[in-house]
């Protein structure tokens, strides 16, 4: 009897709570309409329709997808391109959500493309990690874990604790569905422990859900049963279908392989309404698979309508079609991140041609102003003499390495044509190199010998004698 009426508590408990999200859900959506509705003309009303395309996503999925659309339309009318990649972002998750994973990923990795344009580094982090689950969900974990951890770099980067959760959640799904169980519990923890500090309710059952599934593929079945009890209590007080299928679903599992077949079929019938609720082709699938197994060779109609049921989920997921189009888009995708790194190193590249530049630049000027000094000092006038050439050698090589790239764009690489246009500009800068070395020449060497006739060159003995005026000896007296 006590039992009885502590369950009844905690369904009138359970049930308040879910009345007062629904309520605090509808004056949301009022006010963001009024929102939508005031800035229809200007990019201020694109948030608006974001934000009520993300409230309707669990529970009215058609007008999920019509609002992140006319936010995008608003978006583009206006050239407005952050909006555009957020509303991108968003088609491609509520389609990801229904089961579309072709059409959603085609939207995910446009929405990145514009983040990466325009730099929207919190944007980037949120079309990395959407595109990781979308991969995930396809069963491509290995590619799935390598956004997931491009996201979580991004994350750790810009200080997103919240983000960095939900990233480290999902890292830990991949593992667990890549059988690598000590890595999952590993970032599934650190999931929890964030979500756990930050009071994290939204994301909560998705974590307690996965952990649960770690537990039972480690063999602890009734802690694993305890995880996907609490995560079914959080889904149902934030009235999140999505997860409450998940749970259910493992649940139903769980309960199918201890050989308790009626629990099994209770959690997978209520898993399958959920998912039919939410428009949620996995977890459709999965539930009505479950089903088809028990009652095989015990009930041939709930068989075969479970079955059907199973096969439509799947196909509206995994048909040839859309397999290939996801092959093309990753493809694509592919090309173009090798693409940007091609981009990446050519630009290191340039800079670093750019700096060398710069370098020889500021060197000349510098030298020449050395020369000048010492040419005013008691250095040898040969020392003056070649470092005066060396000055011209350099600035005039300078000008031929600045003056090149232009002469091949001007000639189109075209040697006949290149070697015209050098010729040409030899003509006028050999002579004018000619007349600046006579100039350093008369000007530094020259003007140091006056300067400092004892640097000049020594004086030879003949040269001596020459010089030095006779004197007559007197005779001796004797």
């Amino acid at each position: 009897m006590l039992n009885h009426i502590l369950k009844g508590m905690v369904c009138v408990c359970l049930l308040t709570g879910v009345a007062k999200n629904t309520y605090a859900q509808k004056n949301t959506i009022n006010q963001l309409r009024s929102q939508a509705a005031q800035h229809k003309n200007d990019t201020a009303g694109v948030e608006p329709l974001r934000q009520l395309s993300l409230q309707l996503q669990a529970t009215r999925p058609d007008s999920a997808l019509i609002y992140a659309q006319q936010g995008l339309e608003l978006a583009r009318k206006f050239s407005f391109k952050k909006g555009e990649a957020a509303c991108m972002n968003r088609l491609g998750v509520v389609l990801w959500k229904n089961g579309k994973y072709d059409q959603a990923l085609s939207f995910l990795l446009n929405s990145l493309k514009i983040r990466e344009e325009i730099n929207d580094r919190l944007g980037i982090l949120k079309s990395l990690s959407d595109i990781g689950i979308v991969y995930s969900d396809q069963m491509d974990n290995v590619k799935a874990l390598s956004y997931h951890f491009k996201a979580k770099a991004v994350a750790l980067e810009l200080h997103e604790t919240a983000r960095l959760g939900i990233i480290l959640a999902n890292i830990g799904n991949c593992y667990i569905k890549l059988n690598k169980v000590d890595s999952a519990l590993k970032y599934e923890m650190q999931a929890y422990t964030i979500k756990q500090n930050l009071k994290d309710t939204a994301t909560m059952p998705n974590t307690l859900s996965i952990l649960g599934d770690i537990n039972y593929k480690m063999g602890h079945t009734a802690l694993a049963l305890d995880y996907y009890r609490v995560s079914v209590n959080y889904a149902i007080k934030i009235n999140d279908q999505n997860s409450l299928t998940d749970s259910y679903n493992s649940i139903a599992q769980l309960y199918k392989q201890t050989g308790m077949a009626d629990s099994s079929i209770y959690y997978a019938t209520l898993a399958l309404n959920a998912a039919k609720t939410a428009i949620y082709p996995e977890g459709i699938f999965h539930a009505s698979n479950l089903l088809t197994d028990i009652y095989r060779g015990k009930n041939e109609h709930l068989e075969l309508l479970y079955l059907k049921t199973a096969i439509a989920a799947k196909d509206s997921m995994f048909n040839a079609e859309k397999i290939k189009q996801i092959q093309t888009l990753s493809f694509n995708e592919a090309a173009r991140q090798e693409e940007i790194a091609e981009e990446k190193h050519r630009e290191e590249e340039a800079r670093i041609v750019n700096l060398q530049m710069v370098g020889i630049a500021v060197f000349i000027p510098t030298f020449f102003l050395v020369v000048l000094l010492l040419s005013k000092s008691r250095t040898h006038r040969k020392v003056i003499e070649f470092m005066s050439v060396l000055c011209l050698l350099l600035a005039f090589e300078f000008l031929t390495l600045l003056i090149h790239p232009v002469v091949q764009r001007l000639s189109n690489h075209l040697p006949v044509l290149e070697l015209v246009i050098l010729v040409c500009l030899a003509s006028v800068l050999v002579p004018f190199h000619h007349k600046l070395t006579h100039f350093m020449h008369e000007r530094l060497v020259h003007g140091h010998q006056h300067q400092h006739p004892s640097a000049a060159a020594p004086v030879t003995l003949s040269e001596k004698k020459a010089k030095s005026p006779t004197t007559k000896r007197k005779p001796a007296q004797g």
